[in-house]
């Protein structure tokens, strides 16, 4: 233990997102007293950005099985019985808190924001669920549904008098000559302090989505930008590294795709008002069903890598729309990422300004988007006279898109926007059981270490959509029931 301590309770949590605020109230209602960090100057994570969806089954055996196909050997069997277990109580659980949940819809609008309640439906087992969020009521106001979320969580962290340090993120574990870990030193301001944790430390603190060196060494394709919480720098991997935790699902993630301007840090995710548009490959030519894409599999479609080129064929990728896309109202989200709400941009409603800007290309003909955009002039044309006489006849032999989005693209002029794989979140972390503790190498718990949420997840292959949230919030509310009931540490 340090010489001196600058404060002490009985659980300390890092990170106040989903999973360490739910940890949190948990503890708490438990009877332990509790101090919850958080590196950033705001609670939320990226729960507080997200749609805030949870995946719900109907069938709670069958679904328990798809996942564990989804999951491929990569997680044992009992984390996601566990999960599916807590994952029945969440409404009632928002309930005692007084929220609700009611069912998610994606926009009508939108043309390409395909987020489906089940994304393999091959797999047997999970087609029968109802996608979930917090309801709007007056102790959830954001137009967000993660926002709404957190804004649940947060005024029950603050009812409960639950003491919070923002700004102050955790730097390092605290360990006794016995391998417990029993406490946490953290940054405040310029000054380095040290936390004892009587009970237990429970690690809520993020991925590592805004890391470039961790990225680098765990993901596919390699030229991954974000538009998550920014403070998700990887901080946690080597605090449990240091204290011998062993890792997994270090290279699973979920990733949109995002526009990359110079003025923001993170992307903007974009979305198509109207049906006249299409994606085209850095070399002119289509490559999927641009109306049915699920939104968190952008870093699998984009990862193809091209052996004899050797580069990302779909890195940078395109789309290409029509002066109706373009009047019918923003083809990018107003806002994508803390930093962007931060800023408070607002994108215009006819794309005007983002023209202006040099966000969006805008071209008089095919032949100049293509030079824009460096791509082959006469692939690009080819690829949409194509397109264009495939949608007058009723079909897409090439990608099978739905008729009801299949509409040609009319010009000029055109327009185009360059876009890149956008990490939203990672999965890996330290690897855990079903209690939400912390193990070592050879699968033994490191004493009174815990985590949960995004910080080490249980999906480890393929991820189903709507099912990190509540995840979060089931290993959360674990971690922080199985921490407060440690017996305290003897000093």
């Amino acid at each position: 233990m340090p010489e001196r301590l600058d404060m002490e309770a009985d659980v300390v949590v890092a990170g106040y997102g989903a999973a360490g605020a739910a940890a949190a109230i948990t503890a708490h209602d438990n009877g332990a007293s509790v101090i919850l960090l958080e590196k950033m100057p705001y609670p939320g994570g990226n729960a507080g950005v997200a749609g805030g969806n949870m995946t719900f089954p109907r069938n709670p055996d069958k679904f328990r099985e798809y996942l564990k196909v989804l999951c491929f050997n990569t997680t044992e069997p009992e984390l996601i019985d566990t999960f599916v277990q807590g994952l029945l109580k969440i409404p009632d659980w928002f309930g005692k808190m007084g929220a609700e949940l009611r069912k998610f819809a994606v926009p009508s609008a939108s043309c390409s924001m395909f987020i489906p309640d089940i994304t393999f439906p091959e797999v047997p087992g999970g087609e029968d669920v109802t996608v979930y969020c917090v309801k709007e009521s007056e102790v959830a106001t954001s137009p967000c549904g993660g926002a709404r979320m957190i804004q649940v969580l947060t005024g029950q962290v603050q009812r409960r008098g639950i003491k919070v340090l923002l700004s102050t993120p955790a730097k390092e574990l605290i360990q006794n000559d016995k391998r417990e870990i029993v406490g946490v030193k953290a940054q405040s301001g310029d000054n380095e302090i040290s936390i004892k944790a009587h009970r237990g430390v429970i690690l809520t603190c993020g991925g590592f989505e805004n890391n470039p060196s961790l990225k680098r060494d765990n993901l596919a394709p390699k030229t991954m930008l974000f538009s998550g919480n920014p403070g998700n720098t990887g901080d946690g991997i080597k605090m449990i590294q240091k204290v011998g935790a062993a890792t997994w699902h270090m290279s699973t993630h979920l990733a949109r795709c995002g526009l990359k301007v110079p003025e923001y840090e993170a992307t903007f995710s974009p979305d198509y008002l109207a049906p006249g548009f299409i994606w085209v490959d850095r070399h002119g030519k289509r490559f999927i069903n641009e109306g049915h894409v699920d939104v968190h599999l952008f870093g699998e479609i984009l990862a193809e890598f091209d052996n004899h080129r050797f580069e990302y064929s779909r890195i940078p990728f395109y789309a290409i729309f029509d002066e109706e896309v373009r009047r019918k109202g923003p083809v990018c989200w107003g806002v994508s990422g803390p930093n962007v709400i931060v800023h408070k941009y607002k994108w215009s409603s006819d794309n005007s300004e983002e023209i202006k800007k040099g966000w969006i290309f805008r071209a008089k003909s095919l032949s100049e988007l293509a030079k824009k955009i460096s791509v082959d002039e006469s692939v690009l044309e080819n690829t949409i006279t194509t397109y264009n006489r495939n949608c007058k006849e009723g079909r897409d032999p090439e990608f099978n898109r739905p008729k009801d989005v299949l509409r040609p693209i009319e010009g000029p002029p055109y327009y185009g926007l360059e876009l890149w794989p956008t990490i939203i979140n990672t999965q890996g972390g330290p690897r855990r059981d079903n209690e939400s503790r912390v193990l070592d190498p050879d699968g033994n718990p490191i004493p009174r270490l815990y985590a949960a949420g995004e910080f080490g997840s249980i999906w480890g292959f393929k991820y189903q959509t709507s099912t990190n949230i509540p995840e979060a919030l089931v290993y959360g509310q674990i971690a922080g029931k199985n921490a407060a009931a440690s017996e305290p540490v003897r000093s």
